[in-house]
């Protein structure tokens, strides 16, 4: 059964930031309609980490609205989840680049993001959760 907590993600559920568990994150298109995208995901300082290409519509649309989703299941245990509703708190492109190795280490087991391109644009989107929901499996 799904619980919810205050706006702070449950420390028990930390661990799905530190493995290879993808997200799912949901923003908002213009028309109001949902878009759905598997994501690396990140958890700093109680805040969501998103890291997208500048160009993506992800990164769009979460420029233009603020309002998102991230769900994570446990790949161990698929009844094990964990969602936060939240809203961006800031987009930055210092940082990203570096922070894009640190995933791709953590995701492919490699030192350096392998997919970049020269003159690739990358931002950090920091979600601030406002409702987290999980359920323990």
């Amino acid at each position: 059964m799904a619980e919810q907590a205050a706006a702070a993600i449950p420390a028990e559920f930390e661990d799905l930031f530190r493995g290879d568990a993808l997200a799912q994150l949901a923003t908002l298109r213009p028309d109001g309609t949902p878009h759905l995208t598997p994501v690396w995901i990140d958890l700093v300082d109680d805040r969501v980490v998103v890291n997208a290409r500048a160009d993506r519509l992800k990164a769009k649309h979460m420029q233009e609205r603020g309002d998102v989703a991230v769900c994570i299941v446990d790949p161990a245990n698929p009844y094990r989840y964990l969602t936060v509703t939240g809203v961006v708190e800031s987009v930055e492109g210092s940082g990203a680049l570096p922070h894009m190795d640190k995933l791709a280490n953590r995701y492919l087991k490699v030192p350096k993001y392998p997919w970049a391109k020269p003159g690739e644009r990358r931002l950090l989107f920091r979600i601030r959760p406002t409702r987290v929901s999980f359920d323990r499996g």
